[in-house]
């Protein structure tokens, strides 16, 4: 699908791209990653002659790019970016159409190519198609910007760390997004960061760099078990002990800043906080901040007429883990409780966090668990 030979970029006498060669298959999700400066979105760049080598080939799907109409080529290939770049005086569905109207789409195609797109993402187009950019927050942005890269369905998508301004919990949510929308798209995605942790979530293969060449490409397990350099040991980092084997805490595969609510808190606010963040349980604190238990929606419904704050109905006892302990005994009391999530606390018995399922599959369980036999 993707092909580089030998791929040469300078920049006077600065050596960007130094002889890169590597290949991305049809429909794989690629992520390239590496320090600041190493080659990575130069690399992004150069499949859509948005910046155009001095030697070397590139081939999409068998043709050499150089034998492109540059602008015809990137009506093929989507592109989203940090910046997300919608246009501010468009609407959503404007913005979601920039493409497919170039290529003389029908009014009809383009509106149902909007609301499907709006649907797969849980944006109903009654709601936002209408609105303008400064009216939608910054993950519905982001969200946006990645439909409009989907709108007239290229075979390839290019993302250029298009989470990285993001709070960690809306950068989470969309890197599912980007997972399901992968798999249910098929689409070859080339993807630039500099987080080992989204890279490890999102890649079929990672591709290391660093000065301008490529140190390793691999999928996730391989890279993990057999990183080829000390420096891609330094960007796993906590994921690794010095034999390559994992070693990890509860606190490296919780979910920070968890939604939370004090006992003094009116039963309304928690359930808005509940629905903004589109969960079922909640968890209290009590007002020194320790942790006092979790809520369901259940309970609110079922007790939550007589209450005036949520620390007068009935908690629901959960799975409780500290920060440095073993991540593999936490998810062990996970899979022997009832419950979705392990709590994770600090020592001083304040919420640190959760691990989920979620977690608890991207953990490796062979890796962590070791060899049972």
């Amino acid at each position: 699908m993707i092909r580089f030979e030998e791929v040469v970029k300078k920049y006077g006498d600065a050596v960007i791209l130094d002889q890169i060669s590597f290949e991305i298959k049809e429909g794989e999700f690629a992520v390239l990653i590496g320090p600041s400066g190493c080659g990575k979105t130069t690399t992004l760049k150069t499949i859509n002659r948005l910046i155009e080598p001095e030697a070397g080939r590139i081939y999409v799907e068998g043709k050499d790019i150089m034998d492109a109409n540059p602008v015809q080529l990137r009506r093929k290939i989507g592109y989203v970016i940090q910046e997300i770049g919608l246009f501010p005086n468009m609407t959503v569905a404007q913005n979601i159409a920039v493409v497919p109207k170039r290529l003389k789409y029908s009014k009809e195609e383009i509106e149902q190519i909007t609301r499907d797109l709006l649907d797969m993402v849980n944006m109903s187009y009654e709601e936002y198609a209408h609105k303008y950019p400064s009216e939608l927050s910054g993950g519905q942005q982001q969200r946006i910007g990645v439909l409009r890269a989907l709108a007239a369905s290229p075979p390839i998508v290019l993302m250029d760390e298009p989470f990285g301004a993001l709070d960690p919990m809306t950068r989470n949510v969309l890197q599912d997004e980007i997972i399901r929308l992968h798999k249910k798209l098929k689409k070859t995605i080339v993807f630039v960061t500099h987080d080992m942790d989204e890279a490890l979530k999102l890649a079929d293969t990672i591709i290391f760099m660093d000065q301008g060449k490529i140190v390793q490409m691999a999928g996730p397990d391989e890279m993990l078990e057999n990183p080829a350099s000390d420096l891609i040991k330094q960007f796993m980092g906590k994921r690794l002990s010095e034999n390559g084997v994992n070693s990890l805490t509860a606190a490296d595969f919780m979910k920070s800043h968890p939604a939370s609510a004090y006992r003094s808190d009116g039963v309304k606010k928690s359930t808005q906080i509940m629905a903004r963040r589109q969960i079922d349980t909640l968890l209290i604190k009590n007002e020194d901040e320790t942790y006092a238990g979790s809520v369901t929606i259940g309970n609110i419904r079922k007790f939550g007429k007589q209450a005036q704050t949520i620390g007068e109905i009935p908690v629901t006892p959960n799975a409780v883990s500290y920060t440095k302990d073993d991540a593999a005994d936490s998810f062990e009391k996970l899979l022997d409780s009832d419950s979705d999530f392990v709590v994770v606390l600090h020592d001083n018995d304040t919420i640190a966090g959760i691990v989920t399922k979620t977690s608890m599959a991207r953990a490796m369980a062979d890796a962590l668990w070791g060899d049972e036999s």
